[in-house]
């Protein structure tokens, strides 16, 4: 299986104040999600709230979607958990139900050395050895940071291994890994503000948190980049450069959920202490979205 292209990060549809997974919505956005040339989705990752979520509610998203996506577009459980045993649980769990990859964030509060996560992955990737799986760095929310030397002692040791998200803000640490893999696994860019740079590097696709909401835009930008037309990809990187910033002012997650029911797509609420956009705020979004020509 080739991986590469746009991934979109999904988001978790909620509703009753977040308290609740709204499954009936959920397989709504999976539809709206299947029509829109994305490649895969991310499952249950930050923008998908996954560290906020219980661990039958993780499962029982991941069955949901899996269900609805299977065979049409790749589907990619996140497990990564505080402990090795809930992330264990969890991609057996992934491979159970015949999703096409597991990923996995690096363990998170507590710092850890290279060796604690060497034998980290190495013990999953143990326990779902047919199991594709793809490590997930995200170091400005875990601490603990994928350092060059153990992404390469894992590349060598990991059988398994088919990818990294990295959602570093360190464009040259994308370099770095692109150069440690040697097409022996896919490297895909996090950080939606350098897809283009990312890209021209010899990254193998994206995996995007504001495509969970608008993905026709990074898929556009995608293809543009890869019929050769750099000026034009470069014009759309600056497009969604403005898209992240009007989408971050109003909170992240909670201004997708809005900007998805400006487009008809109802996912409700995000769980708390992360709390919706007030009155004014989604009326200032939606202003903001609608000068940009986005809705």
């Amino acid at each position: 299986m080739d991986w590469e292209g746009v991934i979109t990060a999904m988001i978790t549809p909620m509703k009753n104040g977040g308290e609740d997974i709204d499954y009936q919505a959920l397989k709504n956005y999976c539809d709206f999600l299947s029509k829109k040339n994305i490649d895969g989705v991310f499952i249950c990752g930050t923008t998908g709230e996954g560290p906020k979520l219980k661990i039958d509610e993780r499962m029982k998203i991941a069955e949901t979607v899996v269900e609805k996506l299977k065979g049409k577009i790749k589907t990619i459980v996140h497990a990564g958990s505080i402990t090795t045993s809930d992330t264990i649980k969890l991609s057996k769990h992934a491979q159970e139900i015949k999703a096409d990859a597991v990923v996995v964030v690096l363990p998170y509060y507590y710092k850890y050395n290279d060796e604690i996560l060497y034998r980290y992955f190495m013990e999953i990737a143990d326990a779902v050895p047919d199991m594709p799986l793809f490590i997930y760095n995200i170091p400005q929310c875990t601490v603990n940071n994928l350092s060059s030397m153990l992404f390469k002692r894992l590349v060598d040791n990991l059988p398994n291994l088919v990818g990294v998200k990295n959602s570093n803000f360190d464009i040259h640490q994308d370099i770095e890994f692109i150069q440690i893999a040697q097409n022996r696994c896919s490297i895909f860019i996090g950080d939606d503000g350098l897809i283009v740079s990312g890209l021209a590097m010899g990254a193998s696709g994206l995996v995007s948190g504001n495509s969970s909401a608008f993905p026709e835009y990074f898929v556009d930008l995608y293809k543009t980049f890869k019929n050769g037309d750099l000026k034009a990809a470069m014009e759309k990187q600056h497009f969604i450069n403005k898209l992240r910033g009007i989408l971050a002012h109003g909170r992240d997650i909670a201004s997708f959920k809005k900007a998805l029911s400006f487009r008809g797509i109802n996912v409700g609420n995000v769980r708390k202490p992360d709390l919706d956009l007030d009155d004014n705020e989604a009326a200032d979004l939606k202003k903001e979205l609608q000068k940009l020509g986005a809705i």
